[in-house]
């Protein structure tokens, strides 16, 4: 099954995840965040992922109850 285009933004609180070709978008509550070895990890309090999916832009995705959306944390030193 081909995989769509799936679009994270992350706000005080809250994750929102876009799918290409859908009006809808997923609204999930962060239950935490923890930056450990260059990676940030937000867990959210639902699925936002469909089983098929490891991906979304600039993310990994995993979780069998709530997800877990995992990234390399940004240097910011020049």
């Amino acid at each position: 099954m081909e995989s769509k285009k799936v679009t994270v933004a992350v706000g005080d609180g809250v994750v929102s995840v876009k799918r290409e070709g859908s009006s809808a978008t997923t609204v999930a509550h962060i239950l935490g965040r923890i930056e450990r070895d260059g990676v940030e990890t937000i867990c959210l309090d639902r699925l936002v992922h469909m089983p098929f999916e490891d991906s979304f832009v600039g993310w990994s995705v995993r979780g069998a109850v709530t997800t877990l959306l995992s990234r390399p944390v940004e240097s910011t030193q020049a």
